[in-house]
């Protein structure tokens, strides 16, 4: 990786820590800069104005990558595939900087285009992209409110992350277990 790069992954990671303890609206550009040990001028250089950093940050904490992976991914049932969207899903949490910025990133979906199109992607792409994928190996459709449902459960997982009483793989393989008794076609 250059230089150029470094600084602005610096800026960026920095702006994660710090977004993820004060807010978007009281962290300041002056603290972003102290934490990634960088000039005020130089987090302006990358981000042009702090609405920029915010996108980028928050984009981070949106899981749309590890979605499409697992969506790209060969699967032989529909069991392995949702415990590698659920440990996919939790293993990008395992940061609470992230798991904090995702709450924060929900929270202000409308003040950002690019935050709102990232979760929607997210929500209603890649999201039913798996379903489609699942429903071919299940044979049956998956009604919108169990999707949600499965969606719903790793979400709470994160918001509650020390207070779980399973591992991630654990929940994952549970709350799996639990969806495709509600999905399967009585013989």
């Amino acid at each position: 990786m250059n230089k150029i790069n470094d600084k602005e992954e610096k800026i960026l990671s920095a702006s994660i820590k710090v977004f993820s303890k004060k807010g978007y609206d009281m962290a300041t550009i002056d603290e972003i800069a102290k934490k990634a040990k960088v000039s005020k001028g130089i987090v302006f250089f990358y981000f042009k104005k702090k609405d920029n950093l915010i996108e980028k940050a928050a984009l981070q904490s949106v899981p749309v990558d590890e979605i499409s992976g697992v969506n790209k991914r060969d699967h032989v049932s529909a069991q392995e595939l949702l415990m590698d969207f659920g440990l996919s899903f939790l293993n990008k949490y395992k940061n609470p900087d992230l798991r904090n910025l995702l709450l924060m990133t929900i929270a202000n979906k409308e003040k950002y285009k690019q935050i709102e199109q990232a979760l929607r992607e997210m929500c209603f792409h890649e999201m039913n992209n798996m379903f489609s994928k699942l429903e071919e190996f299940a044979g049956t459709g998956v009604p919108a409110p169990v999707r949600r449902a499965f969606f719903g459960a790793l979400l709470c997982y994160v918001v509650w992350w020390n207070d779980n009483e399973m591992n991630p793989e654990e929940y994952v393989r549970t709350l799996t277990e639990r969806i495709m008794d509600g999905i399967r076609v009585p013989t």
